[in-house]
């Protein structure tokens, strides 16, 4: 099991291990808020316009034939009760030359992470698919739908979830390396 002070090493050796293995194409950042806690809120105490952002920071691989391999961090941040945090890496593949439009992307991932919440760290792992259409050169607007092992809540009551999210944003490239 990664310990909370070994995260940070388990991080860098995840990206540079990568960057190794795989000839970098671009990177990029995106932000994504809950659609749900924005517009609605939940049935848990959270009012609409609860703040629930998730910032990705990734790197593409070269394309292939069908897409292309995509690496990152990310950090989850939640105004809820008890607050919450969520820190972890990602791994996918981005199709890309497969669909009807050129200017769509799908990326399916899997990621590990840390939940940081009511001063307990708990190991989590999580599922996503994205969806993302090229407005510019350098920026698309996306969707991710998330699956997350509410590990926390084992912790806080003894019960543990895979909690479903959906997600809007931007994602801007922020750089390509020839």
């Amino acid at each position: 099991m990664i310990r909370k002070k070994n995260f940070p090493y388990f991080f860098l050796l995840f990206f540079m291990g990568s960057i190794l293995c795989y000839s970098q194409n671009a990177i990029k950042v995106s932000f994504h808020q809950d659609l749900k806690l924005m517009a609605f809120g939940d049935n848990l105490g959270n009012r609409a316009g609860t703040i629930d952002i998730i910032t990705r920071l990734e790197y593409e691989s070269k394309e292939k034939k069908l897409g292309f391999f995509v690496f990152g961090l990310e950090y989850e941040r939640a105004l809820i009760a008890k607050g919450y945090t969520r820190y972890g890496a990602i791994f996918g593949y981005t199709f890309n030359n497969q669909l009807s439009d050129p200017k769509l992307y799908l990326t399916p991932a899997i990621g590990i992470g840390n939940i940081a919440r009511d001063d307990n760290n708990t190991l989590s792992f999580s599922g996503s698919l994205q969806l993302a259409y090229k407005l510019g050169n350098r920026i698309k607007l996306s969707s991710i739908v998330q699956f997350t092992e509410r590990t926390d809540l084992e912790k806080m009551y003894g019960k543990k979830e895979i909690r479903f999210s959906l997600f809007f944003g931007l994602e801007i490239n922020l750089f390509k390396i020839k």
